[in-house]
């Protein structure tokens, strides 16, 4: 836990507006912010799934659309991004629009950054690059799990190098985010798990992180209330729309609360197995959870009690704590889709090499992580072949 009497620094996005149907309120917060040309950012599964095309229509329908792209892929490649704010630029628009999930998002943090202040996205990969704000942006999830319109972080794909990158900067933070639970109502089973267990995860890190502020571990509690009685429901009954709520609201306060303090090993290992296999994020966070919290339960006793009280699971010991986190990975089915993949042997050692070195991640983890560590853990919970 942060030391108070050295002082600590929050970041937070500008306005938060919340509600079942708030994404149809768009045009009217952009005519309240002077904002007259907007371009909208989503991909080909939102606009599949029905949830384009009304936020279009309505932006076009108040004459405030000037430019759209609904090509955003999973896991944005740097060059992708590039292209995009190439496209933002030439629409000459005063606001930037992303609707979806975690890719969208974070491809509409740098393409609004780099479309204003111009370089291309690698210029900005890394802490503290920005340099200043780029164009604003309206953020509006379409998932309930990354919480990136909550963040100043933005997680793309180096391509050539065959590796995920961060943007990390606090003029990255949206000017306006707009949590819709509603649009999340059709999201397929599968992609509800995974992402609901990142938020999960990310409200865990963000508490028990050697960083973390004090609000940032408010944050982290409350989502941890909201997410604990709704993760498995709303996986048994999708319909169940006041889970769905729970979950939406929860993964933007497990947003708000890791922007604010940080995550931690579980995601180190991640960034190197999702960026080699392109395993669901939600799926490796999930299933590595419980691993990463047996290796840190000797710090985190007290913290691990405080979090299965506010999941409502009880003041768990830490080895029942991780425990529940296993059997929840494997109840909403995540465990079973991570034991498809076989992972060659020869893959592990390069990939702990790259877990460990991330040091973003790994200095603020309660127990130090080695790559010998993260060799043990990967061999521990991957189904490892020849």
């Amino acid at each position: 836990m942060v030391d108070v009497r050295q002082g600590y620094e929050n970041n937070l996005p500008r306005r938060v507006i919340t509600g079942r149907g708030a994404s149809g309120r768009l045009a009217e917060v952009c005519r309240g912010r002077g904002w007259n040309r907007a371009f909208l950012v989503s991909d080909r599964g939102v606009e599949s799934a029905g949830l384009l095309a009304p936020v279009a229509a309505s932006l076009t329908a108040a004459g405030i659309l000037a430019g759209a792209s609904a090509e955003v892929t999973p896991e944005p490649p740097l060059t992708d991004v590039a292209r995009l704010a190439g496209e933002i630029r030439e629409a000459a628009v005063d606001v930037v629009i992303g609707l979806g999930g975690g890719s969208v998002m974070d491809a509409t943090k740098v393409a609004a950054l780099v479309a204003s202040r111009g370089g291309a996205p690698a210029d900005y990969v890394g802490i503290g690059r920005a340099g200043g704000r780029g164009l604003p942006t309206i953020l509006v999830p379409t998932t309930a799990g990354t919480g990136s319109e909550a963040t100043f972080v933005a997680i793309l794909t180096d391509a050539a190098a065959g590796t995920k990158v961060g943007v990390v900067d606090p003029s990255l933070l949206a000017d306006i985010a707009i949590v819709d639970p509603a649009l999340t109502d059709r999201l397929p089973p599968a992609v509800t798990a995974a992402a609901g267990m990142d938020a999960l995860v990310h409200a865990i890190e963000a508490f028990i992180a050697r960083v973390a502020t004090p609000i940032a571990r408010g944050l982290a509690l409350e989502a941890a209330r909201q997410i604990g009685p709704a993760l498995e429901r709303v996986c048994r009954d999708p319909g169940d729309e006041v889970a769905r709520d729970r979950m939406a609201i929860g993964s933007h306060l497990a947003g708000m609360a890791f922007a604010n303090a940080s995550c931690c090993a579980v995601h180190a290992l991640a960034l190197p197995l999702g960026g080699r296999f392109h395993i669901p994020h939600g799926v490796i966070t999930g299933c590595f959870a419980g691993a990463l919290m047996r290796h840190n339960a000797p710090a985190c006793a007290d913290d691990f009690a405080a979090l299965g009280t506010a999941l409502e699971w009880g003041a768990l010991e830490p080895a029942a704590f991780a425990d529940r986190l296993d059997a929840t990975a494997r109840a909403i089915g995540l465990r079973a889709t991570l034991d498809r993949i076989v992972v060659p042997a020869t893959a592990i050692a390069p990939m702990a090499s790259a877990a460990a070195s991330n040091r973003r991640l790994i200095d603020p983890n309660p127990v130090a992580v080695t790559a010998a560590d993260a060799e043990r853990i990967y061999a521990e919970v991957l189904h490892v072949g020849e």
